[in-house]
């Protein structure tokens, strides 16, 4: 057997230590070896373990408290592992931020928080790890309120500089001690100062605080308001003529500044008055006083400016036989139990007792035939009516004068930037202009308050005790709400859309925008309605149109076209719908919607006070063209038509009640009577020396004719209203009894080819010969007959045939007064026209020129025209006087042409004779000379008509008296 050594060693304990350390340091190596392949570590801390989630967040400071404007110290924290993305919650404070990379956080806040705690999360894919630090928000006092203007010199009645402060830090709210000058206000958000100061103030230091819950500051400026001189001082009537027994319209006057006090140099004639708070001149005259100067001086304790009026009483010839009540087409109608407001579009106004229908008060207009009269209205216990500067506060139990209000503010009519509104139980007046928004009591007309900003354009509703305000300095989309008398404001929440207008009663507001998603043609809209607190009332709803949009208590309605829906309020479908004509009005009153259809004399109302509208009618009414309408209910309302009539509506189911007679289309008069058609129906009947309502017959009349001896009377039915009246029946009337003997009947009719129509008609002054201007359409236009008659209508004496045409009204017939002679015109007026005269029926002559009227039974005047020039007429030449022969007997080129062209019927027989060498025009309201042509009288009473409103212009002569309209009178005057 074969064997190797064997070496035996002894084991040594410190040589297997030594193995150990060098297999220790040998596997050390071998793993620094293989980590320095894969990258490198470096600082104190440990090297992360891959795909581990992040530790130990944590943040250098956990308690941060930080100041509102200034940056806080940027928080950057440390974490163990590999985030991705660090998150906050809740969110942090307006202002700070948090890096989403680094979790540092920073900013400057911009709002005070109170303190709370903050999650912040680091993650990666593996997961997060959180720290909470704790931040609060605090305000610093602000500082350095700096105002631009130190010292502010104003002047009464001019608006000031803007004055904005600076202030370092956050202001909540602007205070100032002790109070401003009267209308001059801090605006408590900016501390602005602003507007327009109305009482003088020695100078004084004011204190303005600007405050946050953690301080303030203090600046202080100081303002001395001076009255300057009063200047531009005017009156809107400089020349006043009037008549013993006469009152005069009021007088009030413009100025620039505050007046202290007016006087006047010399003394004003007895009966009329200046007002020393207001310079308004009025009253009744009561002795004749020659034409004067009078200076009128406005004073403060600067200076003074003065202007000139010049006035005349003359003696009183003049003698009011009826007021009328209204002559032009009714604008505003306000309703009470017991009193009816109205105003028509001339100014004119007027109180009725609803229950009596008596007139209480009326007062004429300044300036006549204006379009577009001041605001008027009527409230609670008062009248608020619309002047030249001013507002006067009437009382509505009887329309005496309370107070007069007196501001630029107050004069909308010409200034359009400035408005002013009655509260809504007459307690207070409101007025918005570009500087500002006065309120005035109108118990005793004090100012209640001033605030100032640009409340032209807004939308106001003047309800008892606050006055609610859209689209003024507060914003376009919020309410501002001032309470009354304290003037104390505040702003509601903000509204969507734009703001288009109030319901009637205030209780809501409703707002609109186009609606554009997706674009129509035309254009929707989006409709929200608000309560009057700026609370939305259910859901928006789109609607094609915003025409007529309006609303009262829980309804409120669209009319686009001839289709009324109306909607419950929060509703998106409407509740109900109606159809009407083509133009028909809607207008809303109380709690009552007015159906007016155009033209027609009928009318309906909608109930809106119960759970579902309700029509109710169609009303059949005496008159035609209603303008105006006014209710409590739908069982007592008001309209009122375009001819001044004024009617109860309920009552035309019975028996119709007038408020007045309308305007008056007709006076016939003779020595003994005066006859006036009246627009409400009525013929009335006077006897004119001595005042006295003899009778009156219901019939509605646009021509009159009267007998000499006031016997006859012939009434055409008035075609004023075209085919909305379509009687055209001639009556024949016998007096003193008023009894109809004859009735020739007509009607409008073009649809019935063959109808008799009549046009025009004469009744001689003897009262036994009638003249008849007929057409029978032919179906494209009128033959025409001309032709005379007894009143019985037969035999006919003369007839003849116009050429068939367009009927001018130029041609009518021309009866002699004893009615045995015709004078008659054919065509056009031109160089070449010729009128001829016939005795018995048979022709008796030939002249040239166009007849105008008999003088008398043996004279015939007519009118002469030169060649056709530029114009669309031949020029008027002259007039020629002819005997019934054709004998020319005097030329009179100075007489104006007293039949004018396309004239009327009613002024269709160009004169009147008065004597044997005058004619009276009611044209003109003139008498002329027979023998010169020329004027030998002229009514001037004021408002005496015009010849270019012919159906307000209605005279005649009755005896010695020219019978007259002014106005709403018809008033008589002795030449």
């Amino acid at each position: 057997m074969n064997s190797k050594p064997v070496l035996l060693v002894k084991e040594d304990p410190s040589f297997r230590a030594l193995l150990r350390l060098t297999f220790v340091v040998i596997l050390a190596f071998l793993i620094a070896a293989m980590t320095g392949c894969g990258g490198s570590s470096s600082g104190n801390n440990p090297p992360p373990t891959n795909g581990a989630a992040p530790t130990n967040l944590v943040y250098p400071q956990t308690n941060v408290v930080a100041i509102v404007g200034q940056a806080i110290t940027t928080d950057t924290p440390s974490v163990t592992g590999a985030p991705t993305s660090f998150t906050v919650s809740p969110a942090l404070p307006s202002g700070l931020s948090l890096s989403a990379s680094t979790g540092a956080i920073s900013g400057t806040p911009t709002s005070a928080t109170a303190q709370a705690g903050y999650t912040i999360s680091a993650t990666n894919s593996s997961g997060s790890t959180t720290a909470t630090i704790q931040i609060a928000v605090n305000l610093a006092p602000p500082t350095n309120l700096v105002y631009p203007q130190t010292s502010i010199s104003a002047i009464v009645g001019q608006a000031i500089t803007t004055d904005t402060p600076s202030v370092t830090g956050t202001a909540v709210s602007f205070t100032v001690s002790p109070a401003l000058p009267a209308g001059i206000g801090l605006t408590a958000s900016t501390g602005a100062i602003s507007g327009t100061p109305t009482t003088a103030t020695v100078q004084a230091t004011y204190t303005i605080t600007a405050a946050n819950s953690a301080g303030s500051t203090t600046a202080t400026i100081q303002i001395a308001v001076t009255l300057a001189p009063p200047t531009k001082l005017v009156y809107p009537q400089t020349t006043i003529t009037s008549n013993v027994g006469q009152a005069i319209t009021t007088d009030t006057p413009s100025v620039t500044g505050t007046v202290s006090t007016y006087t006047v140099s010399p003394a004003l004639p007895a009966g009329i008055s200046l007002n020393a708070s207001t310079g308004a001149v009025s009253g009744t005259p009561t002795t004749v006083t020659a034409k004067a100067t009078y200076t009128v001086t406005a004073t403060n304790s600067a200076g003074s400016t003065t202007a000139n009026l010049t006035i005349a009483v003359n003696s009183f010839s003049v003698f009011s036989l009826i007021d009328l009540g209204h002559a032009n087409s009714l604008a505003v109608l306000r309703l009470q139990p017991t009193r009816l407001f109205s105003q028509d579009t001339s100014g004119h106004w007027a109180l009725w007792n609803y229950t009596t229908t008596a007139e209480l008060a009326s007062v004429d207009p300044l300036v006549q035939n204006i379009t577009t009269p001041y605001p008027a209205d009527m409230a609670g216990s008062v009248l608020a009516i619309g002047t030249a500067n001013a507002v006067e506060i009437h009382s509505s139990a009887d329309g005496s004068l309370i107070t007069t209000l007196t501001a630029p503010s107050l004069d909308p009519v010409p200034a359009v930037n400035a408005w002013w509104k009655l509260a809504t139980d007459g307690s207070y007046i409101a007025s918005g202009y570009a500087s500002g928004l006065s309120v005035w009591s109108t118990t005793d007309g004090h100012l209640l308050f001033n605030r100032p900003g640009d409340y032209s354009k807004a939308k106001a509703f003047a309800a008892p005790g606050q006055i609610k305000i859209a689209l003024g300095p507060a914003g376009t989309n919020v309410i501002e709400s001032d309470s009354v008398p304290s003037g104390t404001s505040s702003v509601g929440p903000a509204f969507t859309a734009n703001f288009n207008t109030w319901f009637t009663d205030g209780s809501h507001f409703i707002t609109n925008t186009p609606n554009l998603s997706p674009p129509a043609t035309p254009p929707a809209f989006d409709i929200y309605i608000y309560s009057a607190d700026s609370v939305q009332q259910g859901t928006f709803l789109t609607l094609d149109s915003t025409t007529s949009l309006n609303g009262y208590a829980n309804w409120f309605w669209t009319y686009p076209v001839n289709i009324l829906s109306l909607y419950s309020v929060g509703a998106t479908a409407p509740s109900t719908t109606f159809t009407f004509g083509a133009d028909t009005a809607i207008i809303p009153s109380g709690s009552t919607l007015g159906v007016l259809p155009y033209g027609t004399g009928s009318a309906s109302t909608i109930d809106l006070s119960g759970t579902t509208p309700t029509l109710s009618g169609a009303f059949t009414l005496p008159v035609a063209y209603e303008t105006a309408f006014a209710a409590i209910s739908p069982t007592q309302w008001i309209i009122g038509n375009q001819h001044g009539v004024v009617l109860d509506g309920p009552s035309a189911a019975t028996t119709p009640r007038f408020f007045g007679y309308g305007n008056a289309f007709s006076i016939a008069a003779s020595p003994n009577r005066v006859a006036i058609a009246t627009a409400s129906g009525k013929i009335l009947d006077f006897e004119p020396s001595s005042q006295t309502a003899i009778d009156a017959i219901n019939f509605t009349s646009s021509k009159l004719a009267l007998s000499t001896d006031g016997t006859v009377l012939a009434a055409k039915a008035s075609d004023i209203d075209s085919q909305y009246e379509p009687d055209r029946t001639l009556n024949i009337y016998s007096f003193p009894a008023g009894t109809l003997t004859n009735t020739f009947l007509y009607e409008y009719n073009d649809q019935l080819p063959a109808t008799p129509f009549l046009f025009d008609f004469t009744l001689s002054n003897s009262g036994t010969a009638l003249g008849q201007y007929l057409g029978t359409y032919n179906g494209l236009y009128f033959d025409y007959t001309r032709q005379v008659t007894p009143l019985s209508g037969s035999p006919v004496v003369w007839s003849d045939h116009p050429p068939s045409g367009v009927y001018t009204g130029s041609t009518p017939i021309f009866l002699s007064p004893d009615g045995t002679l015709v004078a008659v015109s054919t065509g056009e007026y031109s160089s070449t026209s010729t009128t001829n005269i016939y005795k018995n029926g048979a022709l008796a002559a030939t002249v040239n020129g166009f007849a105008v009227g008999w003088i008398d039974n043996n004279r015939v005047l007519v009118n002469t025209f030169g060649p056709l020039g530029t114009n669309s007429y031949p020029p008027y030449t002259g007039a020629v006087i002819y005997d019934a022969t054709g004998t020319q007997l005097t030329t009179l080129t100075a007489l104006p042409q007293l039949a004018p062209l396309q004239t009327s019927p009613q002024l269709a027989s160009g004169f009147i004779t008065v004597d044997s060498n005058s004619i009276y025009s009611p044209a003109t309201y003139s008498i002329y000379s027979l023998t010169t042509g020329a004027a030998t009288w002229t009514e001037t009473l004021p408002h005496a008509g015009t010849t270019t409103v012919p159906y307000n212009g209605a005279s005649a002569v009755s005896g010695s008296y020219i019978v007259f309209t002014s106005g709403t009178r018809i008033l008589v005057d002795l030449p």
